[in-house]
Formats: C-alpha cells, structure tokens, sequence
C-alpha cells in the first residue's frame, strides 16, 4: 500500500530503540524526512545510522530529554531550524515507576504529569500551528493497553495517560476539519527491552526463569505471544498516512486481543 507520505517530515521520540525505533523504520520507508529524539546520544545515532543506511536518506537527530522543559524547548528548536515545520509528530515516552494509589505521594503525580502529560502538550503546542497552515497534519501517541483496562500497579500511569487520552480526544474534535488527525496506539505486551528489564527483575525478586514469566504474559493473549516493536511501528505508520485520513479521535489497540472489552 501506497501511504501517501513520501516527503512529510516527521518527529519522532524516543525513537533510539523499540516502538519508537520501529515507528521512525516504518515511516522512513515511507519516503518520510525523520528527526529523531532519545535521551541516550549513542544509541540515537546508531538508530538514525542504521535507518539511514537502509532508506540511504539523512537521518536527523538530537538527545533530548522529554520530562525536562527546557530539554524539550531545545529540541523544538533543533526540529524547526532543520525543517521548520513538520507534518507528523509521534509522541513516545517511558511510563512512570510503578506504584499503587495508596502509596503514591502528590510528587509522584506530578512528575508523571511533567512526564506524560505536559511534554505532549509542549510539543503539540510548538509543532500544530505548521500542521494548521499546512492544512495537513498527523499527531500519533503511544499510551497503553490500562487507558482502556487500568492496571493495578502503575498507578500514576493509568492516570496521566488517560488524561492525555482524553485531551488528545479533545484536540482531535478541534483540528478534523483542518484535514490533521490525532490517534493513540494503546500497545499491549509488546517484547522490548523494557519487557526484558521486568522480567529480569520479576526474576531477581521472586525466582523462577524468564519462561515462566513470559507465560504468565501468554495466558491472557488470545494470540499467544508477545507483540513486536515493528507491528506497533506499522501501525503508526499507517495512522500517519492518507489513506488514514478519515482516523481520528480513535485508539488503536495493538494486543493480540489481550482487550476484554468490545470497544
């Protein structure tokens, strides 16, 4: 399939490994312009080496930290000067450290809301005034599966990344009629490095080994493995495209059915 896209610029965070690196692959080829953004320096250019290497296309690049203010105002001013506006913006940022409400402190909560919360806001804020003259935009989040079915032990995260859903939504319904959709991707278990750190955790902890664990994953996915970065990359990609015009306000889930609920 054609997505229509050749030529769009895109920003794409946390984009050194995993989903975001798997999203900045599937979009390059794409014929997409990428500015990539990671807080680790050396990872991000092997990332932007390796996609360059495969799409022979400059890969842009500039560590950032999204969870810091003027980190991010940083990089929005490395992305404008580079292209000036962009057309695509995927939002990607590491959850908070797992808690439960009860034992949760009103500093936790607000570090999440700098984390998850207002660095998308920021971001939105520096890079949709382009989309609006333009006439042409897509905003692309990853969230989670717990936006539709909270987990127990990540409370901060359950919060903030449905209030970012919410307001996402909101934006959505404001910017339709200027032909820019904004659309999350709520993964389920997708094997990423993250996914191998708590398993290697869980095991350190409590014993047993890593098939016991990854089992534990299994028995709730009808599809009966774990999802891959690049599955999760493809469909960003495809949010991001023309024939995707008509999505928007919507999450996407990528679980292998791992959802009980019908919608």
């Amino acid at each position: 399939m054609d997505l229509g896209i050749s030529g769009k610029k895109a920003l794409v965070c946390a984009a050194s490994k995993g989903i975001g690196k798997a999203a900045a692959k599937s979009l390059a080829e794409a014929g997409v312009e990428l500015f990539l953004c990671a807080r680790g320096e050396d990872e991000l250019k092997a990332a932007a080496d390796e996609i360059g290497k495969l799409t022979d296309k400059k890969v842009h690049f500039m560590p950032a930290d999204l969870t810091n203010k003027d980190s991010r105002e940083n990089l929005v001013k490395g992305v404008q000067e580079r292209f000036s506006s962009i057309d695509i913006l995927v939002h990607n940022v590491g959850g908070p450290k797992p808690s439960i409400v009860q034992e949760t402190q009103l500093a936790d909560w607000r570090k999440g809301f700098d984390q998850l919360f207002e660095s998308v806001v920021h971001l939105n804020e520096a890079f949709l005034p382009g989309m609006k003259k333009n006439k042409w935009g897509r905003i692309v989040t990853v969230t989670s599966l717990s936006v539709m079915e909270p987990i127990g032990t990540i409370a901060v995260s359950n919060a903030m990344r449905s209030a970012v859903t919410a307001m996402l939504k909101t934006l959505a319904d404001e910017v339709a009629a200027e032909n820019i959709t904004v659309n999350c991707v709520a993964p389920g278990v997708i094997y990423t490095d993250r996914t191998e750190e708590r398993v290697n955790a869980l095991m350190k902890e409590k014993g047993g080994t890593k098939e016991d664990y990854l089992q534990d994953y299994l028995r709730s996915i009808p599809a009966k493995r774990l999802g891959t970065p690049e599955e999760m990359g493809a469909t960003i990609a495809f949010l991001a495209s023309q024939p995707a015009a008509y999505i928007t306000g919507s999450t996407i889930c990528v679980d292998g059915g791992k959802r009980r609920s019908t919608y």
